[in-house]
């Protein structure tokens, strides 16, 4: 007999001994006794398994009956005892008595608290929902603590956010965990620390990844995109700051190339950008500057040298206090009007009224302005002669329609020249821009006109002006409702 079979054995006389409460001992042991177990014959290896599985399921049904035992036994000080027995017999007892049949009280176990949900913004971006994990805001939160403890103690300034980056580098210096979370986190209080379009600025948050450790070094790991969440990262560093025209320059593109190496889909951006960029930024026309002056008034003069298609508009500045002896209101006007808008003004029929609209808005960058216009309804004949003449020459480019010269001749009449002012939906006589942008300010601004245009006080001006949520209602992306819709107030003023 083997040393198995011999425990086996003794392990079935001794149950049978302390006749175990248990209703799996009653049917196990004449099983193992039926094998042949304590004949002194040997058992298989599919029996010491079927012996060894009973073995387990016996020892964990003893444990379950020992467990219930117990917790009936236990009893929380100050309730009734809630066993079957005990609420049976406390039902037959109301019966009797007559009165209604109270609740039985159920014991609950608490619950542990649930965790607390950061209601915080969160910085890193949705591009996989599954990547940001607990550790990650974890990290975001750490490295949100540390931009906070310096611009409390040093201020929000560059200094102190070039000082967090370094701080950041040297406590994570060996590992470099959570450099991305720190980038994000860096990125989004650059707008704090006023370092949104400083370059200096992005090119210390570029360090924050390690040197020489993301570069790919065969093609399957460049097309595959090595360490893909730093890259992505680095590629929405690029595009805030091509957001906020920041060009890269060849010092940031070789901190770019130590840490992602030549080939990598962040350079390619790079690559693209410094192509790109300079040529963009050089294409403008009417350029404006980086710096935007804080004059109001300068503001509205580089306003209107934009909107003003003419080269000869001339621009003037009034102030209401020299115009009026009691002016409504303090505030200036810059008013734009060129010499052939004059001319339109004096060969306008006066029994046909102007228009004054506005405010619609002109932005300067982040800056915004409003401004009106003076206009008048369109010349019909002008233009009606004008779309006949193209329609001609059209039909006469027609290759595939032959004429003959027995045919009558067309009359070879002049198309008629209109001005750069004079539009298919209105003729537009002057533009302005007030500091206030109220009523009373756009009425000082048509005195003013008076002055140069003697012939604009014999005749009659409609003010269209709207209020201030439907100018707002104009910078909405995708709004295309005429300005007809959205006006409110609409008053006439003959005696100007």
């Amino acid at each position: 007999m083997n040393k198995t079979s011999c425990q086996a054995t003794l392990f079935l006389k001794v149950i049978c001994k302390l006749n175990v409460r248990n209703v799996g001992a009653s049917w196990l042991a004449p099983k193992f006794v039926s094998t042949g177990c304590g004949t002194g014959k040997s058992i298989n290896y599919c029996q010491r398994r079927y012996l060894n599985s009973n073995k387990r399921q016996l020892h964990t049904a003893v444990i379950l009956n020992e467990r219930e035992k117990t917790e009936q036994r236990v009893k929380v000080p100050g309730e009734k005892d809630l066993s079957p027995s005990n609420l049976e017999n406390s039902a037959t007892q109301v019966k009797q008595k007559g009165k209604p049949q109270t609740e039985a009280k159920v014991i609950e176990r608490l619950k542990p608290p649930k965790p607390v949900e950061d209601k915080q913004e969160s910085s890193l971006p949705n591009h996989d929902p599954e990547r940001i994990t607990d550790e990650s805001r974890r990290l975001e939160r750490k490295a949100n603590s540390i931009f906070q403890e310096l611009s409390e103690t040093r201020g929000a300034t560059k200094e102190t956010f070039i000082l967090a980056v370094k701080k950041f580098a040297d406590r994570e210096g060996i590992y470099w965990r959570g450099a991305v979370e720190f980038i994000y986190a860096g990125m989004k209080e650059m707008q704090t620390f006023g370092v949104v379009k400083d370059l200096d600025a992005y090119k210390a948050l570029i360090q924050a990844f390690p040197e020489g450790k993301m570069i790919p070094r065969n093609a399957w790991q460049v097309e595959f995109m090595h360490y893909p969440r730093h890259q992505q990262c680095g590629i929405d560093m690029l595009e805030q700051m091509e957001h906020n025209g920041v060009i890269p320059d060849e010092a940031f593109g070789v901190l770019l190339k130590n840490r992602f190496g030549r080939e990598a889909h962040v350079t390619r951006k790079y690559r693209r950008m410094l192509y790109w960029l300079p040529k963009f930024k050089n294409i403008n026309p009417y350029p404006i500057p980086m710096e935007l002056p804080v004059d109001p008034r300068q503001l509205a003069l580089i306003a209107l040298r934009r909107m003003s298609v003419d080269r000869e508009t001339q621009y003037t500045i009034h102030e209401t206090t020299e115009l009026e002896a009691e002016p409504e209101e303090e505030t200036f006007i810059a008013s734009a009007q060129s010499p052939t808008q004059q001319r339109l003004i004096q060969e306008h029929n006066m029994e046909q009224p102007l228009f004054v609209e506005g405010p619609y808005p002109v932005y300067l960058r982040e800056v915004r302005q409003n401004y009106f216009l003076l206009r008048a309804e369109p010349n019909i004949n002008a233009l009606m002669k004008k779309k006949q003449l193209e329609k001609e020459e059209e039909a006469d480019e027609n290759l595939f329609e032959w004429t003959n010269f027995f045919e009558d001749e067309k009359s070879s009449e002049l198309r008629p020249l209109l001005s750069v002012h004079e539009q298919d939906d209105s003729t537009i006589l002057a533009l302005a821009i007030t500091g206030t942008s109220t009523k009373s300010s756009v009425v000082s601004w048509v005195r003013c006109l008076e002055t140069i245009n003697p012939r604009l006080s014999q005749t009659p001006v409609l003010f269209k002006i709207m209020s201030s949520s439907d100018s707002a209602s104009l910078d909405v992306i995708g709004d295309n409702r005429p300005f007809w819709e959205l006006q409110k107030n609409t008053e006439k003023i003959s005696d100007i």
